[in-house]
């Protein structure tokens, strides 16, 4: 009977819908197509969606075939007593199920064929097939990602992408990839940008901080250091942002009686870029936008005839924020104050985290 039911496995009851498809059950067609694949004296423990007892092996699998829940079957290798086999219609399949095959003389496994049968998901990524396009995919192993997960992910975005169980953790990511930059840890948060993988770059300079006794323009100086292991250098953080959809990093300047971009064309302060370049716009406006903060944009600056709130130069004390977010200049490199040096004259700055998310 074994033979006869190794024999019949790949026809059913009526012609294939497609010669691509392993499981065919479209609702299209009264047609519906199985090509199982058996397991010899294996068992799979998984949801058994119903107990039936069948007259001859094979029939097993039909039952499965019409049932639409049903991605495979356990058939007994004996017939009872009442001269019939034991038959479990399960909710799962061999590649996907939480457990693996298991070994039983009183089993014989059956699940559709698949290109999963090769093994093509490296660093042990799970396979998962699609039986009616006789295709697949790989859900990789958190922190891989690619077709077969085949690499280290290029981002936490990149990482999320490829696999289902990703969760908010440290990742190491390689943005361009084997023989360039080192790659270098992360922070990913897998829940924020509605869970596309937030890539989060931490630095020495987050804490809000003092500017008071800098005169000169740009006197006050503050470097930028990024932190993650392997991390060395902002060429590693332009691969990051290269292949990110979108960045940003928040900046923050509260004064008192101190200038940031006025007078225009000598400006008292300004962020440095990756690139060592002098930028002279403030978070919520763009390079384009020279001298300017975000209430220069809306015209809603505290002196309407200057184009950032600290600009008034007065005695209350006053901000201009926002994020920055033309990737190309990204992450800030360095920080410039100055009109601090009298007893009335003072500013803290403050510079958010680098974020970055989505896949160029």
């Amino acid at each position: 009977m074994l033979f006869k039911l190794l024999l019949t496995l790949y026809l059913t009851r009526s012609s294939p819908a497609s010669p691509q498809s392993s499981l065919s059950r479209s609702r299209r067609s009264l047609v519906r197509y199985g090509n199982f694949k058996p397991d010899l004296y294996k068992v799979l423990p998984a949801t058994v969606i119903k107990n039936l007892l069948v007259q001859i092996e094979i029939d097993c699998v039909f039952h499965c075939i019409e049932e639409e829940s049903c991605y495979s079957v356990n058939t007994g290798t004996y017939l009872t007593a009442e001269k019939i086999y034991l038959c479990e219609l399960l909710a799962t399949d061999k590649y996907r199920a939480t457990e693996k095959l298991q070994a039983n003389i009183s089993y014989h496994h059956f699940s559709p064929w698949s290109r999963c049968e090769s093994g093509p998901c490296k660093n042990d990524g799970n396979c998962i097939p699609d039986f009616e396009l006789n295709s697949y995919r790989c859900d990789c192993k958190p922190g891989f990602a690619g077709t077969h997960c085949e690499r280290t992910g290029k981002s936490c975005s990149d990482i999320k992408l490829y696999s289902s169980k990703a969760m908010s953790a440290s990742y190491i990511i390689d943005p361009d990839g084997e023989g360039g930059n080192d790659s270098f840890t992360v922070e990913c948060d897998m829940t924020a940008e509605n869970g596309v993988g937030l890539t989060v770059i931490s630095h020495d300079s987050e804490a809000r901080m003092q500017v008071n006794g800098f005169e000169a323009h740009g006197s006050y100086s503050k470097d930028v250091v990024y932190f993650g292991a392997g991390l060395h250098s902002l060429a590693q953080l332009a691969g990051l942002t290269a292949v990110s959809a979108h960045c940003e990093q928040f900046i923050k300047y509260e004064c008192k009686n101190s200038l940031l971009f006025y007078p225009v064309e000598n400006p008292h302060g300004w962020w440095v870029s990756r690139d060592s370049t002098a930028m002279t716009n403030w978070g919520g406006a763009t390079s384009a936008d020279r001298y300017k903060c975000a209430c220069g944009l809306s015209n809603t600056c505290a002196d309407v005839n200057r184009a950032c709130n600290c600009d008034k130069n007065d005695e209350v004390w006053r901000e201009d924020s926002g994020l920055l977010t033309e990737k190309t200049y990204l992450p800030v490199k360095q920080l410039r104050f100055g009109d601090t040096g009298s007893s009335n004259e003072e500013g803290y700055h403050t510079l958010g985290k680098l974020k970055c998310y989505g896949i160029v």
